[in-house]
């Protein structure tokens, strides 16, 4: 858990090399969890990943009631398991990956569906390279959410996304 307290401004800068993407022993992300994460508190987190994904938990992440900006060069926020995002004020830049993502759609031992993104409530600029929400099993938008979305060419911020499968139309 990482709570950033009422009226504070927090910061996290990730300036090492790229992991690649077969290494699966180096931490991935600007902040990194093997296990569930969640992010919440009243205060203001900043994270800059210049490399890699900025906020990444190979199970679930959950962001609540926080003011939230990541900018990075891969995905701004993953969560192998689920993405929930609670009552926040978040502005995601993915310079050359995906806003937010899942990767696994299987159930769980505890009979939980894998690969979700959920919005409940809150406000949410997303500006990606690749796909704004890129969900491997569902997205849900509940009511009281605010999302803007701006890919590739209509995202600032976008880098050119190499290797493209040009054949879908």
């Amino acid at each position: 858990t990482i709570q950033a307290k009422n009226g504070t401004k927090n910061y996290i800068y990730d300036d090492r090399a790229a992991i690649p993407s077969s290494d699966t022993i180096s931490r991935s992300g600007a902040i990194h969890s093997d296990v569930d994460l969640e992010i919440s508190g009243k205060g203001e987190l900043w994270v800059v990943s210049k490399n890699n994904n900025g906020i990444h938990s190979k199970k679930d992440l959950q962001v609540k009631n926080l003011k939230l900006s990541v900018s990075s060069k891969d995905n701004a926020l993953k969560g192998n398991d689920s993405v929930s995002l609670e009552n926040a004020r978040a502005t995601l830049i993915a310079y050359g990956g995906d806003g937010i993502k899942t990767t696994r759609t299987d159930i769980s031992n505890k009979g939980n569906q894998r690969g979700s993104i959920t919005f409940d409530g809150g406000y949410y600029n997303i500006y990606s390279a690749g796909d704004g929400v890129d969900a491997s099993y569902d997205v849900l938008v509940n009511a009281g959410t605010t999302l803007s979305i701006f890919t590739e060419k209509y995202s600032n911020y976008s880098e050119s996304v190499s290797g493209a499968d040009q054949s879908c139309k």
